[in-house]
């Protein structure tokens, strides 16, 4: 092994000498590391927005993009009717309100999870603080402080704002904080070769929480009628709907909640939430046709979809029908396993968690 003399500059073999001018030969690695100069001081960090700034920022914008979106629905409404004052009290005004308010927080969700860590949080706040502050407008606007609808929206909202804030950080990532010491050169350390490259591990599929999550997404649809009922029985008067509009459509959002909860229960902690969601989706939507079938006629949720999507005329058993029913549930399961499996993941490999010992420890 060649040795290296710092003073000659020059590199000799078979000495621990210099046959030169006698000094003692230096390694390759110990050279460099004399020579290395002292690591300068690291550079302060890179100030951060707060949290709450963040969520401040995103709620401002979605604001003001519901305000213009308003505006610009208003315009529409006067451009197209010579009297637009009960657009807003039907159905379809209804409809048009809430699309503009769920453009709106998610557009503020991605505008604060961009680029952070914990992008759930960040998009449902927004959503909670625009859902309160939208509540509250409708409510001092002249809105009937009864209508269950204005209730359930916020609910949506904290929904939607969580999934655009985790499709934010998903997208738009947080740039990691990388810790990397100087090695100390004046100590040799060995290197650890591998030979070949290791298989790659898939995840297995959890047939069991797959099949609570279709469960729970066949409960959630065949009962979705019973739960509004439930609730604006047991708020003694407090909630009501004032159309039956209104209330399919109520029930067809909570059965939509219901399936995305689902669908997010078979994939979280899989690692694999978009296979998860999508098997679960697909037993649900079976399951939907079978509770269909028992009934005799289409369920309330199903009714709604299959009328808004100009289907209602045909019977629940009709190819074109049945397609439509098992991809909405399918594409909710999706959905929902996509946003399970990306908020709750597994921390570590299967081979790698502790079991669980019960006495035996």
């Amino acid at each position: 092994m060649q040795l290296f003399c710092p003073s000659c500059h020059a590199a000799f073999a078979g000495s621990q000498r210099c046959p030169r001018c006698g000094g003692l030969l230096l390694m390759p690695h110990e050279t460099a590391g004399a020579d290395t100069p002292h690591p300068k001081a690291p550079p302060p960090p890179v100030p951060q927005p707060q949290p709450v700034g963040r969520i401040v920022v995103g709620a401002v914008f979605a604001l003001g993009l519901y305000l213009g979106l308003r505006k610009f629905a208003t315009g529409v409404v006067l451009a197209a009717r010579a009297d637009p004052g009960d657009r807003w009290s039907s159905l379809e005004g209804l409809a048009t309100v809430c699309g503009g308010q769920v453009a709106a927080v998610s557009f503020g969700a991605v505008l604060a999870a961009a680029g952070r860590v914990g992008g759930f949080v960040f998009g449902a706040t927004v959503g909670a603080v625009c859902g309160g502050l939208f509540l509250a407008a409708e409510i001092l606007a002249g809105a009937p402080p009864l209508d269950l609808v204005l209730y359930i929206q916020p609910l949506v909202l904290v929904v939607v704002g969580g999934i655009a804030g985790v499709f934010a950080s998903r997208v738009w990532g947080a740039v990691p904080a990388l810790d990397m010491p100087i090695p100390d050169r004046n100590k040799l350390r060995s290197s650890s070769f591998a030979i070949g490259e290791p298989a790659p591990v898939g995840r297995p599929t959890a047939w069991a929480r797959i099949l609570v999550g279709a469960l729970l997404m066949v409960v959630a649809v065949a009962a979705a009628d019973q739960v509004r009922k439930g609730v604006q029985k047991y708020s003694a008067g407090m909630l009501k709907v004032d159309s039956v509009g209104q209330a399919q459509f109520i029930t067809w959002q909570f059965a939509v909640l219901g399936v995305l909860v689902g669908g997010g229960l078979a994939g979280a902690a899989t690692g694999a939430g978009a296979r998860h969601g999508v098997i679960a989706g697909g037993l649900g939507g079976v399951g939907v046709l079978g509770a269909t079938a028992a009934r005799g006629e289409a369920l309330g949720p199903i009714s709604y979809w299959l009328s808004k999507l100009s289907l209602g005329e045909l019977a629940p058993t009709d190819p074109l029908a049945v397609a439509a029913a098992v991809g909405g549930v399918l594409f909710l399961g999706l959905l929902g396993g996509w946003l399970g499996g990306s908020l709750f993941q597994p921390l570590a490999p299967e081979h790698m968690r502790k079991r669980l010992g019960i006495g035996l420890d």
